[in-house]
């Protein structure tokens, strides 16, 4: 039976701003992320996410958007992350973008690149898991868009070793469909967006990252932490902190991780 395969990096959001059905902003990809294999399957198609069956809304909107488009397929779909869901660094997106490639390879339909990473895009706002993470893992690296409908910019970053600490998840819907959050969170992202944009650079987007995190309040439950680390920022949107120097926590973390970050995209493998 043919498999396929595709990863697609995570991607850690430190700075975004909210609109119909899209964001602008800026975060990074790391080196770890999440691999889909998809193969034929009898009946109706089957789901696990590291080995244990699930609903995966998300993927389930992949597959009925690429039906829709592509024709019906009954698949076996296999994500496997060493990363945590749901704690801010894109994993509704990286399992979208990674399944909508292996479906694309597999059922030899021929979509574009940017067809799959349309399909991804709008099952997760369909979804409220995302506005834009598919569309930036894509690309990978250091990716800045000051606002929605411009081309985002590429800033070079290299293998920085990086470390995360993820303490507990939260829900993105909850932000980014509440109209006082929005608002929160557009007026602060215009305004470390605008001090990025002066200086684009890595460390340019860690400071103007933990600006807002604490502009918006996001960022409240991990004040002192950020306080003791002054190169850490916030994973929006989870309770997980980043960081390009070795973290001192008063709190243990739930898992903490190192990793790089990494200038590629998804891809099949």
């Amino acid at each position: 039976m043919r498999k396929v395969s595709a990863f697609c990096p995570a991607y850690a959001t430190g700075i975004f701003t909210i609109g119909a059905g899209d964001a602008a902003g800026a975060g990074f990809s790391i080196d770890k992320g999440m691999t889909t294999a998809v193969s034929e399957a009898g009946g109706k198609s089957r789901i696990t996410i590291n080995g244990q069956a699930s609903t995966a809304k998300v993927s389930r909107a992949v597959l009925r958007r690429f039906s829709e488009s592509s024709g019906k397929l009954a698949v076996a779909v296999s994500h496997s992350t060493p990363i945590p869901i749901g704690y801010g660094m894109g994993m509704s997106a990286a399992g979208a973008l990674s399944l909508c490639l292996g479906l694309n390879e597999l059922a030899g339909a021929g979509l574009s690149r940017q067809e799959c990473v349309k399909i991804a895009h709008d099952s997760e706002v369909e979804c409220g898991t995302g506005l834009s993470g598919a569309d930036a893992a894509a690309i990978g690296g250091l990716l800045a868009q000051q606002r929605i409908g411009e081309p985002p910019v590429k800033i070079p970053m290299g293998e920085i070793p990086l470390e995360f600490a993820f303490y507990s998840p939260m829900r993105t819907a909850s932000v980014i469909g509440s109209p006082g959050w929005k608002k929160k969170v557009n007026a602060a992202g215009e305004s470390a967006l605008s001090s990025l944009f002066k200086e684009k650079s890595w460390g340019a987007f860690v400071e103007a990252s933990r600006e807002f995190a604490c502009q918006t309040g996001l960022g409240d439950w991990c004040r002192k932490e950020m306080a003791e680390n002054t190169r850490a920022g916030m994973a929006m949107l989870g309770h997980t902190l980043f960081s390009d120097s070795k973290m001192r926590l008063g709190r243990k973390p739930m898992l903490l991780l190192k990793a790089k970050a990494f200038e590629n995209g998804a891809a099949t493998l």
